[in-house]
């Protein structure tokens, strides 16, 4: 089984008034969303995948060998990647 990649905790006022979680938000309550650390670093890896190909792409293309908007990206996706396995 799967685990879902967002859970809602009932609150009222910033405080937890149960315990129960569930995969669609409450209705007549406020809710706490809590998203999946591992649903995060997936989306992110593809993100950054995708960038990173882009990256060698334009470098091989333009023969360009400084840094490019694609290589910056892909550095701002690993770091975040890197920070959340670190947590």
């Amino acid at each position: 089984m799967k685990a879902p990649d967002k859970i809602y905790i009932q609150t009222h006022k910033g405080e937890t008034i149960s315990s129960k979680w569930t995969t669609i938000p409450f209705r007549d309550f406020e809710n706490t969303e809590y998203i999946r650390k591992d649903a995060l670093i997936e989306w992110l890896r593809k993100k950054y995948e995708t960038v990173s190909w882009y990256d060698e792409k334009m470098r091989h293309v333009t023969r360009c060998v400084g840094d490019t908007s694609s290589s910056g990206k892909a550095q701002a996706y690993q770091s975040v990647i890197d920070k959340l396995n670190s947590m």
